[in-house]
């Protein structure tokens, strides 16, 4: 288990800052690798670094291991969650399923000034120099790509961002190419989307995402096998057709033959999405229906 040390912040008033502030601060300190996976969280080290006292520091740390940065051992010590090629394998599944749906939705509020903004951020992407500055125009062309998709869903899509950011970073020093690869997706994906092409779209999306985590895993665990990410893609681009379509032709051979209705197939493969996404909840809902 790995223990580091952190240069001192400026002392900071709780009363004015308040918990979301901490939150925020702790939580881009483990985004951003200061502390690395592993890394053991003393609360009296890190009530010392930040300036605040250990009261509100817990319900911090409660908070990042609701969200899967922060995990507790024995005797209740907290540590940075330490990379997992299953929770990796997952959180791109959750990604793919959750971000072509949003894309879905914001298609066909796609203006001009959209394109405009797009291309921008892309622009941006290309001449940043560092991780950090292509980060923001990177973030920023995902969040345009969902933007109509509501704000609960869209916030959901940004914590799994985050999450994803740790497992990036192994990108950055170890793929030369990753990042000129990366560009050359997000251009196809924003020429579907001029092109008014919903499918293409939605197909070169999860193409992207799914790229991305059997690449990092390819570096972190070449020996695993990632069937949830693998079946999200299927999933996803089966899903990418007209709604009449998406279903697949066997699926709709069963329906034509009234073996099964509409309603039960697409249950189905939402309960598939489920399953693959949160495999808990989906066996919870399933002891529900027996």
């Amino acid at each position: 288990m790995t223990e580091i040390e952190t240069p001192g912040m400026p002392e900071e008033d709780e009363k004015t800052g308040g918990i979301t502030m901490l939150h925020n601060r702790l939580r881009k300190l483990i985004l951003d690798g200061v502390y690395p996976p592993g890394a053991r969280l003393s609360e009296r080290e890190l009530a010392h670094t930040l300036g605040v006292s250990r009261t509100p520091l817990r319900e911090v740390l409660r908070m990042l291991q609701r969200e899967g940065l922060v995990e507790t051992g024995r005797y209740q010590r907290a540590r940075v969650a330490p990379l997992d090629p299953m929770a990796l394998d997952r959180l791109y599944a959750g990604r793919i399923q959750l971000e072509t749906l949003g894309l879905a939705l914001t298609f066909p509020h796609l203006q001009e000034e959209d394109f405009a903004e797009l291309d921008a951020a892309l622009a941006t992407m290309r001449s940043a120099t560092t991780m950090e500055s292509w980060e923001v125009p990177h973030r920023l062309f995902h969040q345009l790509l969902v933007a109509q998709a509501g704000e609960q869903l869209c916030a959901t899509m940004s914590n799994y961002a985050d999450q994803s950011q740790r497992y990036r970073l192994m990108l950055a020093d170890r793929e030369i190419h990753a990042q000129s690869v990366s560009m050359v997706e997000h251009g196809q994906i924003l020429q579907a989307c001029r092109e008014r092409n919903r499918a293409e779209a939605i197909q070169q999306l999860a193409r992207h995402l799914a790229r991305t985590a059997l690449t990092v895993l390819a570096h972190m665990a070449p020996e695993y096998e990632p069937v949830a990410v693998r079946t999200a893609l299927t999933l996803a681009q089966t899903g990418s057709s007209h709604p009449a379509e998406a279903p697949g032709q066997e699926g709709l051979q069963m329906v034509r033959k009234r073996r099964i209705s509409p309603e039960h197939l697409w249950n189905y493969k939402s309960r598939c999405a489920l399953l693959v996404m949160m495999p808990e909840a989906a066996m919870k809902d399933q002891d529900k229906l027996q």
